[in-house]
């Protein structure tokens, strides 16, 4: 799985629950953007090694919404809460949102959402050793 697949995933939801009305971006915003419209921000990835080849990966994203006003935002948050915690990859694969909060600053709301997954990571087979000799110098 890639970044890119959860990035896709989150504006096919984002089409999904509000429509073609709404612009959603995935590059930085031009100056002239249509309102209203979704931001779709990666903000500090992190994978952690659980055990072996096993990993723990989290993508925080910051969903800017920019809307008609508070109400708006508020209303869009609602929405954004019950319906971003369950995305779908392409391949079909659920991803479960959490540590979702949402802030509005200066007209702009911020929508922050965790997805976490394992990820085994493949790696080159040991060579396995074809002899093993033992010697024991056991005094008896």
């Amino acid at each position: 799985m890639e970044i890119n697949d959860v990035i896709t995933a989150i504006s096919i939801k984002l089409y999904e629950t509000f429509g073609e009305a709404y612009e959603i971006y995935t590059e930085s915003i031009e100056q002239g953007f249509q309102e209203p419209a979704f931001f779709i921000a990666l903000l500090n990835p992190d994978i952690n090694q659980i055990v072996g080849n096993r990993y723990h990966e989290t993508l925080p994203f910051d969903i800017h919404y920019f809307g008609r006003g508070n109400m708006d935002a508020y209303s869009t948050l609602d929405k954004l809460m019950n319906e971003m915690e369950y995305i779908k990859l392409l391949n079909r694969d659920l991803l479960r949102g959490t540590k979702m909060k949402g802030e509005v600053v200066d007209g702009v709301l911020h929508f922050f959402v965790h997805y976490n997954f394992h990820v085994y990571k493949a790696t080159d087979p040991v060579p396995m050793m074809e002899e093993l000799q033992i010697i024991s110098n056991k005094k008896e």
